[in-house]
């Protein structure tokens, strides 16, 4: 099977889109508003009205202690209820409804009338424009390629004045995912949340379960390391992978920036050692790397030829 097939075959498993979904972390006041009234209620309902345990929000990188980083534990959001942005799955389907994914039931018209958006967007075109002008949505390629909406790409959305966001509410609240859907039937959204949920919850860890780090995933699902003059790499999400073509750019991209050549030309995935070096180089721990990958979303990525000495020889193909 196709690489791309078999990673399609994960997250669009059970769906009938005319053409792949597209994805984008975004945030937007008005219904940013609203999933933070719908995590508070529903942590509400969990603790009686009682305050979160304290310390409970964030989990220290303990093994990096000059850094202090703290990572917000987003599987537990009814212990201190924690957002930082939603999903925006565009599909090809034809809806005037947008569905945002809700923990809890919840009339949205009561849900506003406590906030400061209430009066605001009724149609929300301002929303649709905001994906139009700001948004950056991630096709499912899995090379680094990046997609702006066309202009005049939210006159093509027909939405209903009235109404137009209905809450889909989750079968598993404790494992809330904030997500927006955009031209998608109801059928194609139950599948693709419940497809995306459980791929990052079999990542198993929670500090990378949120749609900003989803969409890292999909724009580059490899990491690479250097240990002791090998190369090694690692599977952003459980299941999805990269074809031969696209393993030997990204590689090549990432010892450019090292200034490493590979001691052989063979381009397997095999091929792990590099040339020699003075410099010592010490294990970057993996989740390093992700923050380290995160702060380069966009980065540029010249057409660079690949980098390798004279000697040549040939690997086991195997993936490993």
């Amino acid at each position: 099977m196709d690489v791309i097939e078999k990673n399609d075959n994960i997250i669009l498993k059970g769906t009938n889109f005319k053409s792949k979904p597209i994805f984008a972390s975004f945030r937007y006041p008005k219904l940013d508003d609203l999933v933070r009234h719908l995590m508070v209620e529903y942590g509400e309902t969990i603790t009686n009205g009682k305050l979160p345990k304290k310390k409970k929000e964030f989990l220290l990188e303990n093994n990096e202690p000059e850094s202090h980083v703290q990572v917000p534990i987003t599987l537990q959001h009814y212990l201190s209820p924690f957002y930082l942005s939603m999903l925006i799955v565009l599909g090809s389907d034809v809806s005037d409804t947008l569905f945002l994914t809700s923990p809890i039931a919840k009339d949205v018209e009561n849900v506003f009338k406590s906030s400061q958006w209430s009066q605001r967007d009724k149609n929300y075109d301002n929303l649709l424009r905001c994906l139009e002008n700001n948004a950056s949505f991630i096709p499912l390629t899995y090379d680094c390629t990046i997609t702006e909406l066309e202009k005049g790409w939210h006159k093509t959305v027909h939405l209903r004045k009235h109404d137009t966001v209905e809450l889909y509410i989750v079968s598993k609240p404790l494992e809330y995912f904030p997500m927006l859907f955009i031209n998608c039937s109801i059928d194609n959204v139950r599948n693709v949340y419940d497809n995306i949920t459980s791929l990052l919850i079999s990542k198993g860890d929670p500090r990378y379960y949120c749609p900003l780090w989803f969409t890292w995933a999909l724009f580059r699902p490899l990491l690479f390391n250097v240990v002791n003059d090998f190369i090694e790499f690692r599977r952003r999400l459980p299941g999805i992978d990269v074809t031969e073509e696209q393993f030997v750019k990204l590689r090549t991209i990432y010892l450019h920036k090292l200034r490493r050549n590979m001691i052989s030309g063979c381009n397997c995935r095999s091929n792990r050692a590099l040339e020699p070096s003075n410099e010592i180089h010490y294990r970057t721990s993996w989740d390093s790397l992700e923050r380290q990958y995160s702060n380069y979303f966009f980065w540029y990525m010249p057409d660079i030829p690949p980098l390798y000495t004279s000697h040549n020889c040939t690997c086991d193909q195997h993936i490993f």
